[in-house]
């Protein structure tokens, strides 16, 4: 078996390859030939990792979510003052939904598009992320992160159905 922390890149990458989940058994199969890892190994890997695998029971089955803890910092997202010692990554969030305005031969945006800068790596690499290609952790970052959630007001639903 590899060592852990490559074991979970592998899965966490297979999940964003099939769109941020997969079928259990499928995610299983693919582990067993990537990493030559058991059905014990990927068992305990799972269950013992629920800070980034998420398990949702559908029928007699699961999906496996790829899950992070990782988030964009607010204040920096918010004018980019922030004094650079958060524990969250420092991006255009229109960057990470793809959608920057700027940056695009235009003005230059105020906020960086640098995935890989020293604050950001250092963030990606102690949550052994710093090896997902670009697309692969904003589509994990878009699923986990409440922040790059699209806002909406619906004035037709009771207010008692969002009582959360």
């Amino acid at each position: 078996m590899s060592s852990i922390s490559s074991v979970i890149l592998q899965a966490t990458s297979c999940l964003c390859g099939g769109g941020g989940a997969m079928p259990l058994r499928q995610l299983q199969q693919e582990l067993q030939e990537r990493c030559r890892l058991s059905e014990g190994d990927f068992i305990y890997l799972i269950q013992g990792c629920p800070q980034r695998f998420l398990l949702v029971p559908e029928g007699h089955s699961y999906t496996v979510v790829g899950r992070t803890s990782l988030r964009l910092c607010t204040p920096y997202s918010r004018g980019g003052r922030c004094d650079g010692s958060c524990q969250q990554l420092h991006l255009c969030r229109f960057y990470v939904f793809g959608n920057c305005r700027f940056g695009k031969g235009r003005k230059l945006c105020k906020l960086s598009h640098d995935v890989w800068s020293d604050h950001n790596f250092r963030l990606l690499r102690e949550c052994t992320l710093h090896e997902l290609k670009e697309n692969k952790l904003f589509l994990l970052l878009l699923q986990n992160d409440p922040q790059l959630l699209p806002e909406f007001i619906r004035e037709d639903v009771p207010e008692t159905v969002c009582s959360g």
